[in-house]
């Protein structure tokens, strides 16, 4: 049933088409359903299904969406209802950090980063940020009370997302002809936006600086075993190339798995002291690892790098101030955000294309204090 033929009021005689409003002209007038169903060749319910965000059983293309909100804008409607004007002029609606839940919330390194940097990038053009978590495994089509507020709500236009990909939020947000960049993890749905590190050339970086050292007895610490986290999977990746660029082969001996935490670093350390031979070096695919690993080896009186080199994988802030400074590859995490928010500007302005991107920015090497070349004699545990 379609809705009521009801006066809708008219904001502004004029309105540019680039989705820039214009200060409201003359507030006098109005403008009905009617006149902008004419206007752009559609039904009243059509009109109502996208301007309320509801199906009402009416199908709507994206080419239908696109002409109608033109339309409005080109008359000067601007809704009463601040979602209908999110949906409208996307420019004006809120920047939303979507954050996965399995994450320590901003306790994580990694999540604390991106908040920051986006704070940063966000708040130059004095617009408004909002934090939400999101489940991976949830099913936010068949649930949709369940979406995080600021996407429920149609208030949030403009949204970067960070953990593994739940295809049914982004589909939600995809749908509604708005823009999404991911930063860290790929995602692979057209119309999103990744921004990656090189994470094949940071394992390549950091053993090639090993290598470069003089190591051979090299342990990794690596993710959780069999993880399907593709930013783990292009680590080992880069592992393998780095190994088979100088002739050395991994043996399930040189890796420990596991969930690159403080913790994990401290427990692999325990397994390569007990192993023959021992390695001169490890390479940790985190930093929070490679700290458990220094933490333990200066527990057992290991001297790094006089005993043991250890290098790490993000450059996390705190790692400069470690016992030695920690030596890493620099993940350019802020470098990612500050591109995506730039990038979500531009579609929702110009608006969201089909066609997904994939953008991989360079790693570099940080070079510190916590590798040397390899000890004439290994680390003998106290």
């Amino acid at each position: 049933m379609n809705p009521p033929n009801e006066a809708l009021p008219l904001a502004g005689e004029d309105l540019a088409v680039d989705r820039t409003p214009r200060i409201p002209g003359d507030l006098h007038k109005t403008i009905t359903m009617a006149q902008i169903a004419r206007a752009a060749g559609v039904s009243q319910g059509a009109i109502s299904s996208l301007l309320n965000d509801r199906d009402y059983g009416i199908r709507v293309s994206e080419k239908t969406r696109e002409r109608v909100f033109k339309v409005c804008r080109e008359m000067g409607y601007i809704p009463n209802d601040l979602r209908a004007v999110v949906r409208m002029y996307p420019e004006l609606g809120d920047f939303c950090l979507l954050i996965s839940s399995k994450f320590g919330g901003l306790t994580d390194p990694f999540v604390a980063r991106v908040a920051n940097a986006t704070m940063q990038a966000v708040s130059g053009t004095a617009r408004s940020l909002t934090l939400a978590l999101y489940d991976e495994d949830a099913d936010y089509l068949q649930d949709v009370e369940k979406l995080p507020h600021p996407v429920r709500s149609g208030v949030a236009s403009k949204v970067l997302y960070i953990g593994e990909p739940n295809k049914s939020l982004i589909h939600t947000v995809l749908k509604r002809g708005l823009p999404v960049a991911c930063v860290g993890c790929e995602l692979t749905e057209p119309g999103a936006v990744t921004f990656l590190p090189d994470y094949q050339q940071a394992s390549q970086i950091a053993l090639g600086h090993l290598f470069q050292l003089g190591h051979r007895e090299i342990g990794i610490v690596s993710g959780p075993f069999g993880a399907v986290s593709a930013h783990v999977n292009e680590l080992n990746r880069g592992v393998r190339l780095a190994c088979e660029a100088v002739g050395l082969q991994v043996g399930a001996q040189s890796i420990i798995y596991g969930d690159l935490s403080f913790a994990a670093g401290q427990a692999a350390f325990a397994t390569f002291i007990e192993r023959k031979p021992r390695p001169t070096a490890i390479f940790c695919m985190s930093d929070e690892a490679a700290a458990g690993i220094m933490a333990a080896a200066h527990a057992k009186g290991c001297d790094i790098p006089g005993d043991l080199s250890v290098i790490g994988c993000s450059d996390e802030p705190a790692t400069r101030f470690a016992a030695p400074p920690l030596t890493t590859v620099h993940l350019p995490i802020e470098e990612m955000v500050q591109a995506a928010v730039a990038e979500i500007d531009r579609l929702v302005r110009q608006g969201a294309t089909g066609d997904g991107q994939r953008i991989v920015l360079p790693v570099r090497l940080v070079e510190r204090e916590s590798c040397a070349a390899p000890a004439s004699k290994p680390c003998e545990p106290a």
